[in-house]
């Protein structure tokens, strides 16, 4: 029984491993494979020698170690994102065809268009500068391509699930620059924006239930929104499904989720209080408007005496 619980463990660890090492281990079960072994070996040589100059420091045995670590992952995640199933032949034999720096590339290209995903639903005017691009592209390639070659190996796994994650979150900033795109008062300007701040406005304002697109406010704003609340009384889910209705489906998504968070937020529960409030205070407006901050954050106008 033990002995069958330890060949478990080690089946289970292997199948862990970077997917180069387990199709160099599928290399090794093969008769005639010192041609191939050469091969992969001188290859795998030049691209660490590659990787050491670039990207960690080729003259030191620390930074060789490390750009093996990262040679090994991303040309692991190379194979990964190449092959439509986990299969160590498949992965061999794709090594065979292709050759390895082949594959490294396939892996970087895929760690270059993670790397121009965002990862905040933040646009700063430092973004697109080259040297903020180049730091980006290395991050990216450190975090998700180095890989202890006998360790367990979850590179892929999350550089997926971080693909999700950012693919969301630049849906979150096309969103957000339609918005300001298609603003009742004329296009937004700026070159800095936060996304989140602009769907939350966007959603706060749409209670009006004109079908108005609000995608920058102020107090004046806060005031007049509150104004017509309190005449119109329109109805609060009416009026977010008029304001969807006229946006695109991609983007309407994208608000809904949003909305979800929204719907029962403080603010939303303020102004629905104040609409029946005989008469709102200055307090009143002062702590509603906080909240509006709260929500827009840099996209709130606060020079409104």
């Amino acid at each position: 029984m033990a002995t069958q619980t330890a060949d478990t463990s080690l089946v289970s660890l292997t199948a862990q491993l970077p997917l180069l090492l387990r199709a160099i281990h599928a290399l090794g079960q093969r008769r005639d494979h010192i041609e191939n072994a050469e091969e992969i070996a001188h290859e795998l040589s030049s691209i660490t020698a590659m990787v050491a100059s670039k990207f960690t420091n080729d003259r030191t045995a620390e930074g060789i170690l490390e750009a093996l670590r990262l040679t090994v992952g991303c040309v692991s995640l190379g194979l990964a994102h190449t092959l439509p199933h986990d299969d160590d032949d498949a992965a061999l034999e794709l090594l065979i065809e292709q050759g390895c720096e082949r594959v490294f590339q396939q892996g970087f290209r895929a760690i270059k268009e993670l790397a121009q995903l965002p990862d905040v639903a933040i646009i700063s005017i430092y973004d697109h500068s080259p040297h903020e691009q180049e730091r980006r592209l290395k991050a990216t390639f450190m975090r998700y391509c180095e890989a202890d070659p006998n360790d367990f190996w979850m590179g892929y796994k999350n550089f997926q699930r971080e693909w999700q994650s950012r693919t969301k979150i630049q849906s979150t900033l096309n969103c957000a620059l339609w918005l300001r795109k298609h603003h009742s008062e004329g296009p937004v300007r700026g070159s800095d924006m936060d996304a989140e701040g602009v769907l939350a406005i966007a959603l706060i304002f749409a209670l009006r239930g004109n079908g108005r697109i609000v995608a920058k406010a102020g107090q004046r704003e806060l005031e007049a929104l509150l104004a017509t609340l309190r005449k119109e009384k329109p109805e609060a889910e009416a009026a977010w499904e008029l304001f969807l209705s006229k946006l695109p489906i991609e983007h309407q998504t994208v608000l809904r989720e949003r909305l979800s968070h929204l719907r029962d937020s403080h603010i939303v529960t303020e102004l629905q209080r104040l609409t029946k409030k005989a008469r709102p205070s200055k307090s009143d407006i002062s702590n509603l408007f906080q909240e509006l901050q709260n929500h827009g954050g840099n996209e709130i106008e606060v020079d409104y005496e």
